[in-house]
């Protein structure tokens, strides 16, 4: 569908340097970055408003490089949302298809079904500067698909809404794309945002595309330590690799040992990321458990949070565990208490760590 290679770009004093990226068909692929990481301009070049220096891209096959935004049949849901004050919901709806050529009765049941799937049809005689900031989002979403583009382009279009509405909008976009076959690109820093909505992200550090795949993949094993920083990995401790044996590393994190998938190519020295969701607390020894890891441990202090609870503890080195409210309850914990830290193998993400 997309396919993006070895483009560079620059924008003012900024560069994005050789961009490998693919999407394929009906795929909802997340850009994940901080602020000033590049995602804007990497969208903006798949738009056509910036021209690669060098790099090809390509869209069904066909090289876009050079082919001008109008020509490409994007539908592109900018952050600022950009609708038009003087028109109506009703004209803003229609700009699209009728830019790209579209007649009434090519575009018009497309936007009828949209109208309903989003519930904005008591909007459409109304002009957008009268409108909530959800009921403009949702505009916002069917002006972007009125025009039944190939691709949609989302640029961190739920950002300035409150989380409840976020939230109602995600579930809104993931149910179009589901009905409509939709392949999306949306660039995002909300890690939540891209879990829930992606089906692959790509991590872009400084101008970089630094690790890209499977969301799950990405999210539980990083490939350097910038990546699991930016992804808000909540264990990350130096560690020795004392053997490997079996596929399975036995490492020495701090006073304590942990059991490993071991990496190719894995080292001596290497860095040890733990997601917290992946920590099971018990009070006391348990109940028999498969998990590689039973680490006695005692809490240092609890976070509040919602819907997880924050729990750090010492286990002979700093780890981390976020545990449902009802089970936090359950195990009513309080700083030095002792419990059992569980951590399957596959839980324990090795990093090499560079001489």
């Amino acid at each position: 569908m997309l396919e993006l290679k070895s483009v560079t770009v620059s924008a003012g004093n900024f560069r994005l340097q050789d961009i490998d990226l693919t999407l394929a068909e009906g795929e909802c692929h997340a850009v994940l970055g901080p602020s000033g990481s590049g995602k804007t301009t990497l969208l903006n070049t798949v738009l056509g408003v910036l021209s690669p220096e060098r790099g090809r891209i390509r869209l069904d096959g066909v090289d876009i490089t050079d082919v001008s935004v109008e020509r490409r049949g994007l539908g592109y849901v900018p952050q600022n949302l950009g609708l038009f004050p003087h028109l109506s919901v009703r004209d803003n709806l229609a700009y699209s298809p009728r830019a790209r050529g579209l007649s009434r009765t090519q575009f018009q049941p497309m936007v009828d079904t949209l109208v309903e799937a989003t519930g904005i049809g008591a909007l459409l005689d109304r002009q957008t500067t009268t409108l909530s900031s959800g009921e403009r989002q949702r505009v916002g979403l069917v002006r972007a698909l009125a025009s039944q583009p190939r691709l949609v382009l989302l640029d961190e279009p739920f950002t300035a809404l409150n989380e409840s509405l976020r939230r109602e909008l995600w579930w809104l976009m993931r149910e179009l794309r589901q009905q409509h076959g939709l392949t999306v690109m949306i660039v995002t820093h909300d890690l939540t945002e891209a879990y829930f909505l992606a089906d692959n992200v790509s991590v872009l550090l400084e101008g970089r595309v630094i690790q890209q795949g499977e969301k799950a993949a990405v999210y539980g094993r990083p490939v350097s330590p910038a990546v699991a920083h930016f992804l808000g990995v909540e264990t990350l401790q130096p560690g020795r690799v004392m053997i490997v044996k079996e596929g399975l590393a036995t490492v020495e994190v701090g006073g304590a040992q942990l059991l490993a998938i071991a990496p190719p190519g894995v080292r001596e020295h290497v860095l040890v990321s733990i997601r917290g969701e992946d920590v099971i607390l018990q009070r006391g020894a348990g109940e028999i458990s498969s998990a590689r890891n039973r680490l006695p441990a005692r809490v240092v202090s609890v976070q509040p949070g919602s819907p997880l609870m924050g729990v750090e503890l010492d286990a002979g080195f700093p780890l981390f565990a976020l545990v449902t409210r009802p089970a936090y309850e359950e195990m009513n914990l309080r700083p030095g208490d002792p419990v059992t830290a569980i951590i399957k193998a596959p839980s324990v993400h090795l990093i090499v760590r560079t001489p």
